[in-house]
């Protein structure tokens, strides 16, 4: 009706520029409607009061660029809000609620996202062990850990992250070869020269792991490269027990970050003796060291932790799915060859059974 009225007499309206601004301005409302029609729940446009009555009405794709674009933008100012109050909110727990067990579906969680960490040729040389058992937290307290601090966070925390870190990765190299070759993600000259490089350059064979061969063969490759460094850029030959806790220390940190996301809080903790550890916790002392330990539970005295909705099970592994086909993600070892429940090489019990998708709650 109000096209009708204004077209009907245009050739009377022509010559008024007050009527030609009106009809600019009516016809970029109808335009602007028109888009948002197509654009629902999406940023809306910017005021038609913000063009000039001498500028043409955005077409459908520049629409369409700057929604994209203000997405973007709101996207990426959301995540880097979010992260930033992640990392100020992270404060080394004191002293842990008792008797507070975290949801499955949280550690489940967490526990996905930990896997995501970067490593050196993706070999992934960290296995962790998630201890929740009371009666195996408090034989560590009492047996391997030093300092009142950490006897106490180890018995009152909901469970403990320990990161062991592999002292010999070359054992893992076939498996990571076949699931890199199965993803198809790597370019056809990396997989040719993965299995030689991997081992070259993590040192395997140092003081860490390996018997007198293997340091002859340590030592071989350090004076190779040590000769050649002056003439071209040549890798620092690290030891293999170095290289392993490196890696055990960026998995552990992505760990405590995750733990933070979902309101936990965390400790790390260095100060125990790693041969008791080991000894409860059936870890092999030939193969793996202990670099660090991660308490986790809820803060004694802090205000109740609210748990985000938490899906477990299949949803989660959906969403994996298409976020490694979308960022080229490289493959990941299983949940059941990198994570244990209380000591090394026992299944998580979650894993097995499965997760119940966790309701909004609140740890009192």
């Amino acid at each position: 009706m109000m096209c009708a009225c204004i077209w009907c007499n245009v050739d009377d309206l022509v010559s008024s520029p007050l009527a030609m601004t009106k009809i600019a301005t009516l016809a970029r409302t109808a335009v602007t409607a028109t888009i948002a029609k197509r654009t629902v729940g999406r940023v809306s446009l910017a005021p038609v009061s913000s063009y000039t009555a001498s500028s043409s009405p955005p077409s459908d794709a520049e629409a369409a660029a700057t929604i994209a674009r203000e997405d973007r933008h709101a996207v990426a100012k959301s995540k880097l809000k979010a992260f930033r109050r992640i990392v100020n909110d992270r404060v080394s727990a004191r002293r842990f609620l008792p008797d507070t067990p975290v949801p499955d579906a949280v550690w489940n969680d967490i526990l996905r996202m930990t896997r995501t960490a970067p490593s050196g040729f993706n070999l992934q040389p960290t296995s962790v062990i998630l201890l929740r058992s009371p009666a195996i937290k408090r034989t560590l307290a009492e047996h391997a850990m030093l300092g009142v601090g950490n006897k106490y966070r180890t018995i009152d925390s909901s469970g403990i992250a320990i990161f062991c870190a592999d002292l010999r990765p070359g054992m893992r190299v076939h498996r990571i070869h076949e699931l890199e070759r199965e993803a198809g993600t790597r370019e056809d000259g990396y997989m040719s020269v993965m299995r030689v490089a991997s081992t070259f350059l993590t040192g395997e064979g140092g003081f860490g792991g390996g018997g007198g061969g293997g340091r002859l063969s340590a030592f071989a490759k350090r004076m190779f490269t040590d000769a050649l460094s002056p003439v071209r850029p040549m890798p620092t030959m690290e030891d293999v027990g170095m290289w392993s806790y490196k890696n055990a220390g960026i998995i552990s940190q992505l760990y405590t970050m995750a733990a933070s996301a979902h309101g936990l809080s965390t400790c790390m903790m260095e100060g125990y003796d790693a041969r008791r550890a080991m000894e409860i916790l059936r870890v092999p002392h030939e193969r793996y060291g202990l670099p660090i330990m991660v308490a986790t539970g809820y803060e004694y005295g802090a205000l109740p932790a609210v748990h985000a909705d938490t899906l477990g099970g299949k949803d989660d592994e959906e969403e994996e799915e298409y976020d490694h086909e979308r960022c080229g993600r490289t493959p990941r070892l299983g949940m059941n060859e990198t994570f244990f429940g209380d000591t090394f090489g026992e299944p998580l019990d979650f894993l097995l059974n499965g997760i119940t998708p966790l309701e909004s709650e609140t740890a009192t």
